[in-house]
């Protein structure tokens, strides 16, 4: 029993990576370019609500397009906001996860008013790749999910070589590094910034598409539970890096993973325990990152 509740626990956990590597991609390329998104909680929220609306009439794989299409509107009132208006962009940033939360919240209560019930569309379908779904234990946490989760591979390795191997990554990474330099040598620091930014908003709209369009098929107020600001503390636990950012996911998915269906092991722990253990093994993990960094900074000074 307890050897397929963690089976079980694994397999949650590779699914509900997906929409925290997909967000924090996105984020990594904008701060590698100089620039912080604070308005990704608010991107997923708006992405959620828009996916699965969209989906309720057109099915899920429209869904998440319209997902990717409302967080990149969401980046460009910020890109807007940042560089014809000259405002703040931690500010808008914030105000963009404050506008994301409460209007995705008043669409979903304009769509369904109070006491009506719920309404679930499809989901992705779920793809069992062949004999490899069939493996003991890595078949079912590894070749049973739907189609984006396997896409992860190809998509953190291809983002991997356009950051270390292209002239876009070059010209990202000198844009945050050194932006006068570069501008000096004739890259355009402003339209790099705000074309990553436009990503990292698609991005960030997908990843909330995803949180419904895997398993759930519903939306609720609240569903990103935070999500967004983990999204922030993973990229830093990343250093950075896809393949950093990816194994930051994993971790927190798995805690969570475990939160959702550890009770099932026997353990004599509160429930409330289980809720906020992903949160706290990810504070501890950052600040122990962020010392480590500090440390190496230091030394090399």
């Amino acid at each position: 029993m307890n050897a397929s509740l963690w089976i079980a626990i694994l397999a949650g956990a590779v699914a509900l990576a997906t929409p925290l590597i997909v967000a924090g991609l996105g984020e990594t390329l904008v701060e590698r370019a100089g620039r912080l998104n604070l308005g990704i909680e608010g991107m997923m929220a708006m992405g959620a609500f828009t996916a699965v609306w969209t989906a309720s009439a057109s099915g899920p794989w429209a869904g998440l397009a319209a997902a990717i299409a409302v967080g990149v509107l969401m980046a460009l009132v910020m890109n807007v906001a940042v560089y014809r208006f000259g405002a703040n962009e931690v500010v808008v940033g914030l105000a963009m996860t404050i506008l994301g939360l409460g209007l995705s919240t008043y669409l979903y209560l304009m769509w369904i008013p109070a006491g009506e019930v719920n309404r679930s569309v499809d989901v992705l379908p779920r793809i069992e790749l062949g004999p490899l779904a069939d493996l003991p234990v890595l078949g079912q946490v590894l070749f049973d999910h739907d189609l984006i989760v396997y896409l992860m591979v190809p998509v953190v390795l291809g983002f991997w070589w356009v950051m270390t191997r292209t002239t876009i990554g070059l010209r990202v990474h000198a844009s945050g590094v050194d932006p006068e330099s570069a501008q000096l040598r004739g890259v355009p620091v402003r339209k790099v910034r705000a074309r990553v930014l436009l990503v990292g908003g698609a991005m960030a709209g997908l990843a909330g598409g995803i949180i419904p369009a895997g398993d759930i098929g519903s939306f609720t107020p609240g569903i990103t539970a935070g999500r967004g600001y983990v999204v922030l503390a993973v990229v830093i636990m990343g250093r950075l890096t896809p393949l950093g950012v990816t194994a930051g996911s994993l971790l927190f998915a798995f805690f969570e993973s475990f939160a959702l269906l550890g009770q099932g092991l026997g353990f004599t722990v509160p429930s409330e325990v289980y809720s906020t253990l992903p949160y706290v093994v990810t504070l501890v993990v950052l600040v122990v990152s962020s010392r480590t960094q500090l440390r190496a900074l230091a030394s090399s000074a």
